[in-house]
């Protein structure tokens, strides 16, 4: 699961980089953008009840930011192929840009300065 999530993540930091090949810059925005919004729904869709109702109400909480995070993105991706490719790339990239930092921020916070 977090080697799926480093790929959806790195595939949309490493997009602008790949635009020498036509519209792969899209297309891997989009790939990334669309496997988290996949484990987002699999996730709201399907919570386990093993783990206990607050830790299923905080992945709750989690999925759903990422779903609104990233599906903006995808949808911005997607119509980067065909109309304002430069505009809704970069407006998407920006999003991407901004979810990853606020995820890293607090996965650097919770393993470096989080003290029990």
């Amino acid at each position: 699961m977090v080697f799926v999530f480093a790929f959806s993540v790195v595939a949309g930091i490493v997009a602008p980089f790949s635009r020498r090949f036509g519209i792969a810059r899209c297309v891997c925005l989009a790939a990334g953008a669309a496997v988290l919004v996949f484990f987002a729904v699999v996730g709201l869709t399907h919570p386990d009840p093993s783990q206990g109702l607050a830790a299923v109400d905080a992945n709750r909480r989690e999925y759903l930011f990422v779903l609104a995070c990233e599906s903006p993105v995808l949808a911005l991706a997607l119509f980067s192929l065909r109309w304002l490719k430069k505009l809704l790339f970069w407006f998407g990239w920006g999003i991407h840009l901004a979810f990853t930092g606020c995820v890293l921020t607090v996965f650097i916070w919770l393993k470096y300065f989080w003290h029990w």
